[in-house]
């Protein structure tokens, strides 16, 4: 499509000057009266209610309402918890840390420097008790504990782990032999020649053929 062709064709004269002056009559009246209207209210709010909001509403608001509830808040409600929380709480507060914490805290310090003497003496006594107990713990863990533990891994290492394993082979070879060669291979034997095939002939010979029998009999009585 040619640039020309995506162009809006304009209307033919015959068509065109009817819509404009329908427009004409139906638009330009509406327009007029908004224009009035318009005008009317900047008129209304420019003489009649920009002075009645400046010299009637907000000294209203100002004087009727922000005034007396800013005293309210100051005289009824922020000065008399100001003062209740000085004379009630804080002076209290203060006197107390003054003549009670205040003393309490210098006898401390007094206490403390008075006994400073004795604090050092028993941080020594300490210090030597710790630097003792840690001298003997040092050497009951070199001169008993440590021989005692090597003692204990050498008897164990030399004497016990031989003693067992020595205890092992002769049980593999002589109890576990025995047993195998005394209990478990002739039963085994006796199981397999002697227990099986007299079983597998009482099954085949006598068991199987009592029970075909059993069970044809019932067949030819009805009873199968």
């Amino acid at each position: 499509m040619t640039a020309r062709n995506s162009q809006v064709q304009p209307l033919p004269p015959w068509l065109a000057w009817p819509i404009r002056v329908l427009a004409v009559i139906f638009v330009v009246p509406f327009r007029l009266a908004w224009d009035a209207l318009v005008w009317l209210t900047r008129a209304l709010w420019k003489y009649v209610g920009s002075p009645l909001t400046e010299y009637v509403l907000a000294p209203f608001f100002y004087y009727v309402i922000w005034v007396p509830l800013r005293w309210i808040a100051i005289y009824i409600l922020w000065r008399p918890l100001a003062w209740i929380t000085v004379h009630i709480l804080w002076r209290p507060l203060v006197w107390f840390a003054k003549h009670v914490l205040a003393p309490l805290w210098d006898g401390f310090v007094w206490l403390l420097k008075a006994t400073a003497p004795f604090w050092h003496l028993l941080a020594r006594i300490l210090l030597e008790v710790g630097k003792a107990v840690g001298w003997a713990m040092t050497m009951l863990y070199r001169y008993l504990l440590t021989p005692i533990g090597r003692a204990i891994a050498f008897v164990w290492r030399w004497v016990v782990i031989p003693i067992g394993q020595a205890i092992a082979w002769a049980w593999n070879h002589s109890v576990v032999l025995l047993w195998r060669y005394l209990v478990v291979i002739p039963v085994a034997f006796v199981w397999r020649y002697c227990v099986v095939p007299p079983a597998r002939w009482v099954h085949t010979w006598v068991l199987r053929p009592i029970a075909d029998t059993t069970r044809r009999v019932l067949a030819t009585l009805g009873l199968r």
